[in-house]
């Protein structure tokens, strides 16, 4: 009994087979979650512990439409890793970090109203993220291809014109 199976196939399985160790990679990193509500010139800050080298994010989402607040990405040592001002509803910024460390984002609220925020700062782990990503293009290439293998194998014949 032969068993054959098609390029396209492959594809979707390292597409797949790349998604869910990216997903599982994403789950398990460092990350602080917090809800919290800043009243007008009032600040808070989330703290997460980072490792090695690497890329770290932050998500920030309030109710309102029109937020005045600085967000600050500050290492132990006093370091600005990322500042930035956040005007719009949902805010999702990344920075880089060198060492192992904990980084705190601190959030100040420079509006006259209060506003409510949820807040998640983590770790991406690029490092480790990076077999996976290469699983998943390397599927995306062999569905490419195949594509073009099935294409380039079809003819299709134009019919003659009607003369009557």
């Amino acid at each position: 009994m032969k068993f054959q199976i098609s390029l396209f196939y492959v594809g979707i399985l390292l597409i797949i087979t790349g998604s869910i160790g990216a997903g599982i990679i994403l789950s398990e990193s460092n990350k602080s979650t917090a809800s919290f509500l800043l009243d007008s010139q009032d600040a808070n800050n989330v703290p997460v512990k980072v490792k090695g080298d690497g890329i770290g994010f932050y998500l920030i989402t309030s109710e309102s439409y029109q937020n005045n607040i600085l967000a600050k990405v500050v290492d132990s040592h006093g370091n600005f890793l990322d500042i930035r001002k956040i005007t719009n509803k949902v805010t999702v910024d990344y920075f880089h970090f060198e060492h192992d460390d904990q980084v705190t984002l601190e959030l100040t609220n420079l509006s006259d109203k209060p506003v409510t925020l949820q807040v998640i700062i983590g770790d991406t782990r690029v490092q480790e993220i990076t077999f996976p990503a290469a699983l998943i293009f390397a599927g995306a290439l062999i569905l490419v291809f195949s594509g073009y293998r099935k294409l380039r194998n079809y003819i299709t014949e134009q019919p003659d014109e009607n003369k009557s």
